[in-house]
């Protein structure tokens, strides 16, 4: 099976470069699939996962993958560490086919700016590279033995890519990152994994600011964030009966419309965020008839619920990181471009006035109500 795997995820870089490489050239390349970089004694740690290419039986000329093992290197510069690894490597390097980069919290608080300008000029790496933050040493992180058949590298990818199209978490690529660099603005997030119980987990949000780590948002007030800027967002919002405390019901809750609309008044701008839900009923912990009251009563509660958080989470931002994670100088600057030319953004957001309108719609059809009881 790993073998069936990897051959499989190897073979369309491998396919791309056939025009300019023969089998023996593949065979004389180390096709790195996954990066560390950490902090570690005053220097950087390099490290990370390559493929094990042998010979093919009974072929000649051509090559499988057979297993990934890890690479380790230190120097006092990014450079450095690189020069040492390539001094007991049999091979050249490839990176067209790295999918992951994990960068340790020491090394992502000392700023990873300059990582991602080297991923931007060195024409081999792809900017399809997705960036996370480790909890744990890099190294580590790869000297684990997740019992899931796959190399730790496309493990952390296929985890990420996966929530992101479940719209539970954001997953920002390396060109993604320089494009918000480029554009002026001071925060973004990128994923923070960790090992738990010996696999790798999607743990929460890293919050960086002018591209160092300033805070780490837990995965649980996460949905916030997901509200305001996700894609396919749909989380599970467990709402009690409001007679009877016991009974909770649980909801599937998509969004139907959103709305960022800004506006400058006073020298302040100001945000208005407008979010139609929609919540559909999975089930009751006890199964009570339900009135057209309790109806109305669930979607006051679910758009109370989902403004606070949201509200909470822009506070935080304002106040607690001082920086636009959720791109509004984006959408300012397209509404207001002359205002936003004359502010800096990044100050007059930590001031914004923030409205915040909600509106749920339960969409089942089929809900058992106390009238069917009677």
């Amino acid at each position: 099976m790993w073998k069936k795997i990897l051959c499989l995820l190897m073979s369309v870089p491998i396919i791309l470069t056939t025009g300019c490489w023969d089998s023996r050239d593949i065979n004389e390349k180390c096709i790195v699939i996954s990066l560390g970089v950490d902090y570690v004694d005053e220097m950087v740690e390099f490290s990370g996962e390559i493929v094990k290419l042998t010979k093919a039986k009974g072929t000649e000329g051509s090559s499988e993958a057979t297993g990934v093992y890890t690479l380790l290197s230190y120097g006092k510069t990014f450079e450095e560490a690189r020069v040492n690894y390539n001094s007991n490597n049999p091979f050249p390097t490839f990176l067209g086919a790295t999918r992951v980069v994990v960068f340790g919290e020491d090394y992502a608080k000392l700023g990873i700016e300059s990582y991602l300008n080297r991923v931007d000029s060195l024409y081999d790496y792809r900017k399809t590279l997705l960036p996370c933050i480790s909890r744990e040493a890099t190294k580590d992180i790869f000297e684990m033995d997740t019992q899931k058949d796959l190399a730790v590298g496309f493990l952390i990818d296929d985890i990420l890519t996966h929530l992101k199209e479940e719209g539970q978490a954001i997953c920002p690529n390396i060109g993604n990152l320089l494009s918000v660099i480029a554009f002026g603005s001071e925060g973004y997030l990128i994923p923070y994994i960790g090992n738990e119980l010996n696999d790798i987990k999607y743990l929460g949000l890293c919050v960086f600011k002018d591209s160092k780590l300033v805070d780490i948002i837990n995965i649980e007030d996460t949905k916030a964030i997901l509200y305001v800027v996700g894609n396919n967002t749909k989380f599970i919002e467990l709402i009690p009966n409001p007679i009877n405390n016991k009974n909770k019901y649980s909801f599937r809750v998509t969004i139907d419309k959103r709305k960022i609309k800004t506006d400058y008044e006073n020298d302040t701008p100001i945000i208005n965020i407008s979010l139609n839900l929609d919540a559909e009923l999975r089930y009751q912990y006890y199964i009570d008839p339900i009135t057209d009251d309790m109806i109305k009563q669930f979607e006051d509660d679910i758009s109370k619920k989902v403004t606070d958080e949201i509200f909470n989470m822009i506070k935080r931002a304002q106040k607690d990181f001082t920086c636009d994670i959720f791109s509004f100088g984006e959408i300012f600057k397209s509404q207001h471009l002359n205002q936003y030319n004359k502010i800096n953004w990044e100050d007059a957001f930590q001031t914004a006035i923030v409205n915040i309108d909600v509106k749920t719609t339960v969409v089942n059809q089929n809900l058992k109500s106390a009238k069917e009881k009677e």
